[in-house]
């Protein structure tokens, strides 16, 4: 068995502990676990999408929180992620797609205004819409919800392994369910070991609030579920596209 530092090397990667930290914290990430933490760049990206596809864990930083992440069309993915978070099974996941024009592969979007998707998308924004009755999205994804949370992160690593891996992806923040977001891999050392791969991309830049999260699924309105980064502009391009805040109450829908 190859061991993790000339395995990176084969990949065109650095593990983290060599490539970034010194004295106590790479101490401290090198003893961590057996999990490889490589850095989150393009030429990485075949691990990532590799790891996925053996339908493990990886953890990548998102443009809000760092994320875990695993193929959204595979029971056995999804039952890890749900592991991995402690997390009631009842709460549902968002999916993440390269680009906007994907979103249409697993919801209704006929009734959104032409431009909307692209100006909101890639960015700290999650969408709530009608899911598909028919997709390859897994049947143990958020079973009994007719909405469903998309995501396209503004983050060209993110981008680049779903628009290689080709499928949706479930992401959630990395965290185990109650315990606060992480905006560094450290943060989440204890989460390391449900991982295939980490993938490190510093320390996010970033509120800790997570994405805002926004109702889109009623035509001509929108409803605010998550006040997140960088809300009042989003709303303000909701508002340029003629959408009305919503006054009716719908159903809570938490995702994180």
């Amino acid at each position: 068995t190859r061991r993790p530092r000339a395995m990176a090397s084969a990949l065109g990667c650095r593990v983290l502990c060599v490539s970034r930290a010194r004295g106590a914290r790479a101490s401290t990430l090198c003893r961590a676990s057996r999990t490889r933490v490589l850095p989150a760049t393009e030429r990485c990206v075949k691990e990532a999408v590799e790891t996925l596809r053996r339908e493990q864990i990886i953890a990548i930083p998102t443009d809000t929180l760092y994320g875990l992440a695993a193929s959204a069309c595979s029971a056995n993915s999804i039952k890890r992620l749900y592991a991995a978070k402690q997390r009631a099974s009842e709460v549902p996941l968002a999916i993440c797609v390269a680009d906007a024009e994907d979103v249409g592969k697993y919801a209704q979007v006929e009734h959104l205004s032409a431009g909307l998707l692209e100006d909101l998308l890639p960015g700290p924004i999650t969408l709530l819409l009608h899911r598909k009755t028919s997709s390859e999205l897994s049947a143990t994804l958020n079973p009994g919800l007719s909405l469903l949370g998309i995501r396209v992160p503004d983050s060209d690593f993110v981008r680049a392994v779903s628009r290689e891996f080709g499928q949706a992806i479930a992401l959630t923040s990395a965290n185990q369910s109650g315990s606060p977001s992480t905006l560094d891999v450290q943060e989440f050392e204890g989460l390391w070991d449900k991982c295939g791969v980490v993938f490190d991309g510093g320390r996010i830049v970033s509120s800790r609030l997570g994405s805002t999260i926004v109702n889109l699924s009623i035509p001509g309105e929108y409803s605010i579920k998550r006040r997140g980064d960088e809300c009042q502009a989003i709303e303000d391009k909701l508002c340029d596209y003629g959408l009305k805040a919503s006054t009716s109450p719908s159903p809570a829908q938490s995702i994180n």
